[in-house]
């Protein structure tokens, strides 16, 4: 869990987790469509086109990006499960329709400053709840050093 972060690394996880919400539509996608691609690959072997080594290299390949994808949404909904209706609004607002803090606020009827300060709220309970998402991704991009989380 991350804990004690400096204020650039904070910055740094925000930015993960906000790409992960604003491509949280996507990934819904790509889980239907690689599962689409897996059961057409199985039903299906061309000896013309690929060895069968490497048909099995393929298939693998999806079935992990498969699971990569479903975790990260099983993982962000749990996270929203989480919130408070105000705060799974703006989520869905903010990063699922990717519209502005303003038209969030105004949509939510809240102020633009309280919008930032709801966002900050939201963020310090995804970084709690989605770190183990976020430790794998920030070892791979190296943003925080093993000293800053238990």
């Amino acid at each position: 869990m991350f804990t004690a972060l400096s204020k650039t690394e904070r910055k740094k996880i925000i930015k993960i987790i906000e790409k992960h919400l604003k491509n949280y539509n996507s990934y819904k996608i790509a889980i239907i469509n690689i599962t689409d691609q897996l059961e057409h690959l199985k039903s299906r072997v061309d000896p013309k086109k690929k060895t069968h080594s490497e048909q099995i290299k393929d298939q693998e390949r999806l079935e992990n990006d498969l699971m990569e994808l479903k975790l990260l949404v099983e993982s962000i909904d749990r996270s929203l499960d989480d919130l408070s209706d105000l705060e799974v609004h703006f989520v869905h607002y903010r990063y699922f329709k990717k519209w502005s803090i303003e038209k969030s606020a105004l949509n939510l009827g809240y102020s633009d400053k309280a919008m930032f300060s709801i966002r900050n709220q939201i963020m310090d309970k995804l970084i709690i709840s989605l770190s183990s998402i976020l430790e794998i991704e920030t070892h791979r991009l190296k943003i925080i050093p093993k000293t800053t989380y238990s």
